[in-house]
């Protein structure tokens, strides 16, 4: 482990339900769902002015991240590359957000309620250097999951038929491209070289065994959150 990896004073401060972790979940849960029903209350021109309001707050945030990481350690192509599944997820709900495209729509919603909001009830503490960087991986991950609830919620979006399959297929596909990153800079991008040091207990196995169980234990998650897609599907359709 390099020093910048180190956990330091305030990552060492952080505990899973702590007092700042409940009210950084309080916040982002209240961001998730308060933020599109207030959109579907909205007039179409409204929604548009809320949603590219959420776009430049969305990149925002990604620069006052990697300044925030500029100013306490050297960005570098082992830790600041933007190849975690998080980086992309935001990149495709924003997609979504904006174009409506229902494949967009569709990764962001199951792989939000998947493994985005694993990140947000189960953080590795150690990649939190400071209080900025902890508000913003909180706002980082609760925004994949408001965007694709403002699809669903305000542009009465569902997913298709198939959506779990294209999902977990489009996750798979990007493993080894990534792999092949982590070979060439010694990085961990997608955790697919070494576990991510968090507690919980959907995640075991040594490498790379924890992989298999990751995609196998995320594909029944992804089915879990299909069932209120198919009550919704079977509702619209009668």
């Amino acid at each position: 482990m390099t020093e910048a990896t180190q956990p330091d004073g305030f990552s060492n401060s952080l505990q899973l339900f702590d007092s700042l972790h409940w009210i950084a979940l309080g916040l982002s849960l209240l961001a998730i769902v308060g933020v599109p029903l207030i959109g579907r209350c909205l007039s179409l021109q409204n929604r548009r002015r809320v949603i590219w309001a959420l776009i430049v707050f969305t990149v925002a945030q990604e620069i006052v991240d990697y300044t925030n990481r500029a100013s306490f350690r050297d960005l570098n192509l082992i830790q600041d590359l933007p190849l975690h599944l998080c980086n992309y997820g935001l990149l495709i709900a924003a997609i979504g957000l904006v174009t409506r495209n229902r494949f967009c729509f569709e990764f962001a919603y199951y792989a939000g309620m998947t493994g985005v909001l694993q990140a947000l009830l189960t953080p590795n503490f150690d990649d939190l250097k400071n209080l900025t960087e902890y508000i913003v991986y909180f706002i980082h991950h609760a925004l994949i999951i408001q965007f694709a609830l403002w699809n669903l919620v305000v542009d009465r979006m569902l997913p298709g038929r198939g959506a779990v399959a294209r999902t977990l297929l489009c996750i798979v596909a990007l493993m080894p491209p990534i792999a092949l990153v982590n070979w060439l800079t010694d990085a961990n991008y997608m955790y697919l070289c070494i576990r991510p040091e968090v507690d919980n207990p959907l995640l075991f196995g040594a490498w790379p065994w924890y992989i298999g169980s990751v995609l196998f234990i995320g594909w029944a998650l992804m089915l879990v959150a299909a069932l209120p897609m198919v009550w919704l599907r079977c509702r619209r359709e009668k």
